[in-house]
């Protein structure tokens, strides 16, 4: 997963220190009208915003949620009364968080409102043998743990969690690398290979396919369907 952050304060810059403990990936800014260009440049599961910085400068809430698409827009507000919050969810924020819950409580908020946004209810994604349990951010293969590096792990599960689809090199550059340092593309390819032969202990059950010129899609041998455990 990979979240988008406006820093705007102290308790922000706290939050986004424990989301990267958790393993997720972040894009963060300190301006919130920044969030609008980053969208366009790459994906994104999640845009997490103080409600009060919705108005301010050059930003609304109407313009990011026409730049997020399908992506959740989450906002953090502590003291907004019923009616400003039926305002904020009609202009498209999709949950509100009061942020003096603890951060481990928020922390399992965003996970699940960023993966039911991608048709995923529950942690645990089983594509047959093969199960991904996106709070740990751990693969098992018949209930064995498989290891694997952090962007091996999250090449699997950008794929997997994007069933039937064909995931660009490019996209998989924007979602793991992000505004980083960007390698060439073809690393995809070695980390398809480290993939592959993590799944030989699905007995071809599961593949990892390389589609030409277009490519990665994982596929399941068998009359099963992914789906949420």
């Amino acid at each position: 997963m990979r979240y988008m952050i406006a820093e705007t304060s102290w308790d922000m810059m706290s939050l986004a220190q424990d989301i990267l403990g958790t393993g997720t990936l972040l894009t963060r800014t300190d301006r919130p009208e920044d969030l609008i260009h980053f969208l366009a440049l790459g994906v994104s599961d999640l845009v997490l915003i103080e409600a009060d910085q919705i108005g301010k400068g050059s930003i609304t809430l109407r313009e990011l949620r026409a730049a997020s698409g399908r992506t959740p827009v989450v906002l953090l507000s502590a003291d907004a009364s019923s009616k400003q919050k039926a305002e904020w969810f009609s202009e498209g924020a999709d949950a509100i968080i009061d942020p003096t819950q603890p951060n481990e409580e928020i922390l399992h908020h965003l996970m699940a409102v960023a993966r039911r946004a991608l048709g995923f209810p529950m942690a645990q994604v089983d594509y047959g043998p093969l199960r991904l349990d996106l709070n740990k951010r751990m693969a098992h293969i018949n209930g064995c743990p498989v290891k694997m590096s952090p962007k091996i792990y999250e090449m699997l599960e950008f794929i997997a969690l994007r069933p039937g689809q064909v995931v660009t090199r490019d996209a998989l550059l924007n979602h793991i690398y992000g505004l980083e340092g960007e390698p060439e593309t073809r690393i995809f390819d070695v980390y398809a290979c480290n993939i592959r032969s993590c799944l030989k202990a699905t007995a071809n059950a599961v593949e990892l396919e390389t589609v030409r010129g277009a490519g990665f899609r994982l596929s399941l041998n068998v009359t099963v369907t992914p789906e949420a455990a």
